[in-house]
């Protein structure tokens, strides 16, 4: 999985930004504020990125690369297709609220955001695809299926990040909604 690096300049801005979001929220950061805290000048923004929408998702993107990576380690560790699944979903709700740019995705002005871009943002699709073709490498489904799971999978993580539902659920009772709901409507069975 491909990762863009940047140069220092660059970090520092994306880093900002987030610190920015963290601090503020997404619609109250501006371009000003990412410089100021960056230490550089909003020119400078403007030579590396051209809104405040484009540092956002880069360093969002950023953060999906190296978070991909942490969860192509762990599902290496599981040898079907509905256990890699399940594993990688609760993986991913256990660990996105600490990573340092995807916990932000939690904020409801920025949730919206990333609800938007999510699935429709061409090089954070083709992260997803690569992450459930990994899913998949067991058992391999054509690109139109793939598309398909990666994309219900995608919105029921999203759900269940952002929205708090009726129950709260420990990882082992996650791990079972999750067989019970989950596989049945992608159309896998635990063996």
């Amino acid at each position: 999985m491909p990762e863009q690096s940047f140069n220092d300049t660059q970090q520092r801005i994306l880093d900002a930004a987030i610190q920015c979001l963290k601090q503020w929220g997404a619609d109250k950061t501006n371009l000003n504020d990412i410089a100021k805290t960056a230490g550089v000048t909003r020119p400078t923004v403007y030579s590396y990125f051209p809104n405040k929408s484009d540092v956002i998702r880069t360093a969002l993107l950023q953060s999906g690369y190296a978070f991909g990576l942490r969860l192509i380690e762990h599902m290496g560790k599981f040898k079907t297709t509905p256990e890699r699944l399940v594993e990688s979903v609760v993986f991913a709700i256990e660990e996105m609220p600490n990573e340092p740019y995807l916990a932000v995705i939690t904020q409801s002005d920025l949730s919206s955001y990333v609800n938007q871009d999510a699935l429709s943002d061409e090089e954070g699709l083709a992260i997803c695809l690569l992450l459930f073709k990994e899913i998949f490498k067991y058992d391999p489904v054509n690109k139109k299926e793939l598309t398909e799971i990666t994309e219900f999978t995608i919105r029921v993580l999203l759900s269940l990040l952002i929205i708090k539902g009726p129950t709260k659920r420990s990882p082992r009772e996650l791990r079972a909604f999750l067989k019970r709901r989950l596989l049945p409507a992608l159309g896998l069975t635990i063996q």
